[in-house]
């Protein structure tokens, strides 16, 4: 095996919260609300219910091979030929992923941190980063976010604790204002941005070390990144209303910039921002690992390592080219990016799960 390091099942679900909140903590708000207006908490919650069934989907598979990556599944399942042409479309998607992740980390530091500063300044710094960790494998990783954890989920709570004085709970009035349409409408973009990304735990799920109720370990790191980004977006809808946070391209970020405490306790976005940055970092930094290892297995490579460097300048490329604007990175997320997540990590996965039964069942009848 490629990768000869292990992780726990808590950091593996501390990853998978880090994961899920990741870049859509910044962006989710915005583009719900666009659909569902006030009821975009809802449609959170709706897309956060519908993504268990996908967890169990990949569960499922994984507990039927459970020593084997994504990619070896598929060359298990699909012959060696079919299972490397898709494994090297996946190790696209996941390198894809991390570069756009990449992108969002680099347009929020320009916004919130150093807007003076060149984008690819941020880019290569986060490259630098990423391949250090990724060199290390999976348990520096797990490692990283499991010290990081505490100061991500104090950035998100300390800008909702500190923001209510200003949430109107007029502002989410009347529910269900133009029916359930809306609010699934809203519930489309979450499936795929983060939901059906979570793939990526495929290639991650060999190497926990105890894979007893691991289900159930996954599921909760889901339900409690969905939460999570159901209140934020509850919480914008409260401080900024509607119109706001539709329009606002990182509403987290318009809403800590609101943070005045007796005039004493302001200014704290740079903080809050830093506690958002390190959710991203741990989002591009899976996405490359994943990336990584899935070229390394698809082309039966000995050792990852060897090209962690050419692949990181790819994503860092990448993540400056892609797209032209922070506009043209929103209106992709929001539109394309669901049905394209949602085949890699929704319509193969099922397509896998149904022929493993199948492959099992033909097994039990010949013996």
């Amino acid at each position: 095996m490629l990768e000869n390091g292990v992780i726990n099942r808590f950091q593996f679900g501390l990853l998978v919260i880090s994961f899920t909140t990741g870049s859509a903590v910044l962006m989710i708000p915005s583009t719900v609300v666009a659909k569902a207006k006030q009821d975009g908490w809802l449609s959170i919650l709706s897309a956060t219910i519908l993504a268990i069934g996908f967890i169990s989907i990949m569960v499922t598979l994984a507990k039927q091979y459970p020593k084997q990556t994504l990619i070896e599944i598929m060359e298990t399942l699909l012959g060696k030929p079919i299972g490397k042409v898709i494994g090297l479309l996946y190790a696209w998607f996941f390198l894809h992923l991390s570069a756009l992740v990449m992108r969002n980390a680099t347009d929020f530091s320009t916004t919130a941190i150093m807007p003076e500063t060149p984008p690819i300044t941020f880019a290569l710094m986060a490259g630098i980063l990423i391949y250090m960790v990724t060199v290390q494998g999976i348990e520096g990783i797990g490692r990283s976010n499991e010290l990081f954890t505490p100061f991500m989920v104090s950035g998100i709570w300390l800008t909702l604790f500190l923001l209510f004085p200003l949430m109107e709970t007029k502002r989410i009035f009347p529910l269900f204002a133009e029916g359930i349409k809306p609010i699934l409408k809203g519930a489309m973009p979450v499936l795929g941005f983060p939901f059906a990304e979570l793939v990526i735990f495929l290639m991650i799920f060999p190497f926990v070390n105890n894979q007893k109720h691991l289900k159930n370990v996954w599921i909760s790191g889901v339900v409690i990144g969905g939460l999570t980004l159901m209140l934020i977006t509850l919480g914008a809808i409260l401080v900024l209303d509607v119109p706001l946070t539709k329009m606002a391209i990182f509403p987290t970020l318009k809403m800590a910039r609101l943070i005045n405490i007796g005039e004493f306790l302001t200014r704290l976005e740079a903080m809050i921002a830093l506690s958002y940055l390190l959710t991203l970092y741990i989002k591009m930094t899976l996405s490359f690992y994943a990336g990584v290892l899935a070229f390394a297995q698809v082309f039966n490579l000995t050792d990852y390592r060897i090209i962690v460097l050419p692949l990181i300048m790819i994503v860092i490329s990448l993540s400056i080219i892609l797209n032209k604007n922070i506009i043209e990175v929103s209106e992709f997320a929001a539109t394309t990016w669901t049905p394209y997540a949602l085949l890699f990590g929704f319509m193969i996965p099922l397509l896998l799960l149904g022929i493993s039964f199948f492959k099992q069942k033909q097994q039990k009848v010949r013996n």
